[in-house]
């Protein structure tokens, strides 16, 4: 009879809140820029998929800065996506905190729209935002003041066992969770983070794996994103990573080609009349 196999078991690490809080505010000040070469793997039926069907896998190129305390400017992506071995250019998007477009060359279309759009269009190409991916990868900490407020429990799911750091956030007189950070008891490592809007509605669910260290900056190789509201899932493999270098300007302007169709989608308030006006 054979025997089983038991998996070794793996000491449990302890940490404080004030410890994890630490862990978390210093890895959201290590990274300032990101310039990484990814491998692109879109679920089935994703936003992404209807984008890059046709294709078996899609290389990204990975350009994200975030400069805090610098104005409006101080956040930028840009992602360029190309098909395998032709190279060819599957979309090539940017955002800032302003704006976002989407040029997709397969689809003859270049999208542009508010950064802070939560209306979801009927077409799934238009849900694509370089946005998300820039909250994938730049790391935050809960806020510190008088209208936020965080506390820690412990949890288990498939015989693993986690920290949750939730931020609970007061707003119109009602407190409630706005994000939750989740950590490996084995080694205290950050594998999850959701976030969450005023009415309890997950925005964001991202799960990180394969943390390895980039002159000394610990950052994940392997980063899943769940966005829930716009039903799409999307993971990045890191093959290369460059943390911190100077990244300049232009290679954030992404204008659009001559010929193609231009979508401009608009927030659901953009769309109503003001007072004793015609829509536009």
């Amino acid at each position: 009879m054979k025997k089983t196999e038991r998996l070794p078991v793996l000491a449990l690490q302890t940490a404080t809140l004030e410890d994890l809080l630490g862990r978390l505010e210093r890895q959201a000040d290590a990274v300032h820029t990101i310039n990484a070469e990814a491998e692109l793997v879109p679920a089935t039926g994703s936003a992404y998929s209807g984008v890059i069907e046709q294709y078996h896998d899609v290389k990204a190129f990975v350009l994200a800065e975030q400069r805090p305390g610098t104005g409006a400017n101080s956040r930028h992506i840009r992602v360029l996506g190309q098909a395998p071995i032709v190279r060819k250019t599957v979309f090539d998007m940017v955002a800032d905190e302003r704006e976002f477009r989407i040029s997709l060359p397969t689809k003859n279309k270049f999208v542009v729209g508010p950064t802070a759009l939560e209306r979801r269009s009927e077409k799934p190409i238009e849900n694509l935002r370089p946005q998300h991916l820039f909250e994938a990868l730049f790391f935050s900490a809960p806020e510190r003041g008088p209208r936020a407020q965080a506390f820690l429990e412990e949890n288990e799911f498939s015989g693993r066992r986690y920290y949750a750091v939730t931020e609970i956030a007061e707003a119109d007189g009602a407190w409630r969770p706005a994000r939750r950070w989740w950590f490996d008891r084995t080694d205290l490592a950050l594998v999850r983070v959701q976030s969450f809007d005023t009415e309890g509605r997950l925005l964001a669910d991202i799960h990180y794996g394969q943390w390895q260290e980039t002159d000394g900056i610990p950052y994940p190789r392997a980063i899943e994103l769940v966005r829930p509201q716009e039903d799409y899932r999307l993971k990045l493999i890191v093959k290369k990573l460059a943390l911190n270098q100077p990244l300049p300007a232009e290679r954030f302007r992404l204008e659009p080609p001559a010929g193609v169709e231009t979508v401009e989608l608009k927030s659901a308030s953009a769309d109503k009349p003001d007072s004793g006006k015609e829509p536009r």
